[in-house]
């Protein structure tokens, strides 16, 4: 807590840490003065001096501390320092307990970033349930150069070389204008209480390692460090707009989105250079890795039907072009039939053959099996799943029907139906393979040559 008021120059440097910290909440625009802002304070030094500057600047604010039960003891002493200090600032306290152990064995992910991910979702709840504008994180200039040399350790590339952002979203970061020691001073003159949290000084995370090891030679080489550092990514922060900006222009002139897919055409993308950077740039916001974009241009070259998954999306080769589209959709994997000698390779087992008509002695009664009017077809043959929209004359009828309703009417189940392969002749649907060929392309007496095609469905649960 604040001990008493100093005098002199320590004073005028006190005046000018408060001033300087309105004038970074005003120059980044991270808040209004009528905000009611969530300070999410642990009790360490750094939120608990942003505590204490957001009470001098007169904000409307709350503060919310997470018990994360991974400290013994200490974590509840740290809860009781943070509710004796909400009610030392007149602030309201919020706070709450976490299995983070629990969690991050269930997800399968580090204890850090099961921390990081329950207590965003349980501010954000927060903000909802008491009507917070923001939430307000305590992060300072060093932090900021850490997470540089972290992503540059990690190979980010140039978004992460800009450190960390003043805001996001709902989250603001009104201390990144302060260095660790400048924090360290207002403290010390304040005589601000906090608690330490021993595992800072820990040299087994990377980020520690980074704060106690590389750091301070960095600083030995250069007093200024930090300073530089913080224009360094600044001046990266502005290149970034720059390149995001650029990439967004090709990636507009590029990805045609329409009806839930977005086609890109490959003889555009392949004039880019240097291309395995902009493949990168263009196709890892859809969930592709590094690895992954370097085989895109594989893809590029390959014929129909070839693809690649992300954890998001599924990128496949058709014809001239690529089809991007989220992952489990497969409305738009598609595969092309070119004669009746030759067809690129099928997700199925399947035979083609052409006939005379009087070679044709019965006309197979078997779904799989389709015996079609050669002179009919129109080549090269699409074979794709089928989509909201398409219709077809089903084979003894004169009118046509919609593909919704015809697997109504057969009892299709909704993963049959997504299993389901549909022919098409131009704009023509041929043959719902494994169900009813198209009334126009049957044989009939006019016939004189016959496509005869057999498949192998997909019969997986």
């Amino acid at each position: 807590m604040i001990k008493g008021r100093p005098g002199g120059l320590l004073f005028l440097y006190l005046v000018w840490m408060l001033n300087r910290f309105i004038d970074y909440l005003n120059e980044q625009k991270l808040c209004k003065e009528d905000d009611r802002i969530l300070l999410a304070v642990s009790g360490g030094i750094d939120s608990v001096v942003m505590a204490h500057h957001f009470k001098e600047a007169g904000y409307d604010c709350a503060i919310a501390h997470c018990n994360f039960q991974l400290r013994g003891e200490d974590s509840d002493l740290d809860e009781a320092f943070v509710r004796e200090l909400s009610a030392f600032l007149e602030m309201p306290f919020f706070t709450k307990h976490f299995h983070v152990d629990e969690v991050a064995r269930s997800k399968g992910i580090s204890v850090q970033m099961a921390a990081r991910e329950l207590r965003y979702e349980w501010f954000g709840e927060l903000l909802v349930d008491e009507s917070l504008d923001l939430v307000a994180t305590a992060h300072n200039k060093n932090d900021s150069v850490e997470t540089f040399f972290l992503n540059l350790s990690r190979g980010s590339g140039i978004r992460g070389l800009k450190g960390i952002s003043p805001s996001r979203g709902k989250i603001i970061r009104p201390l990144l204008f302060a260095t660790r020691p400048q924090i360290e001073s207002f403290q010390k003159s304040h005589k601000i209480k906090f608690r330490e949290d021993r595992s800072n000084q820990e040299t087994k995370y990377q980020r520690n390692k980074i704060r106690h090891d590389v750091l301070p030679v960095m600083e030995q080489i250069n007093p200024g460090f930090m300073e530089v550092m913080a224009g360094n990514m600044e001046r990266l922060g502005e290149v970034s707009e720059i390149y995001e900006q650029s990439i967004q222009r090709i990636r507009t002139d590029l990805f045609e989105e329409k009806q839930g897919k977005i086609t890109i055409q490959t003889e555009k993308l392949s004039l880019l250079s240097p291309l395995h950077t902009w493949l990168y740039e263009l196709f890892s916001p859809f969930g592709f890795t590094r690895l992954q974009c370097e085989g895109i241009e594989k893809i590029m070259n390959a014929g129909p039907g070839r693809q690649s998954i992300s954890t998001t999306h599924r990128l496949f080769k058709d014809r001239d072009r690529m089809i991007l589209v989220p992952a489990g959709t497969k409305t738009f994997e598609r595969f092309y039939l070119d004669d009746p000698e030759k067809h690129s390779s099928l997700p199925f087992p399947m035979d083609m053959e052409v006939l005379e008509r009087v070679e044709l002695e019965t006309i197979p009664d078997d779904p799989n099996t389709a015996c079609l009017d050669l002179d009919e077809i129109q080549f090269p043959l699409l074979i794709r799943h089928w989509m909201h929209g398409d219709y077809f004359f089903p084979l003894g009828m004169e009118q046509s029907k919609k593909l919704s309703d015809f697997f109504v009417d057969e009892k299709v189940s909704v993963p049959e139906k997504d299993r389901t392969w549909i022919m098409a002749s131009g704009k023509k649907i041929v043959w719902i393979m494994g169900y009813r060929i198209d009334h126009r392309f049957r044989i009939t007496a006019k016939s004189s040559r016959v496509l005869r095609l057999r498949f192998q469905p997909d019969i997986s649960p």
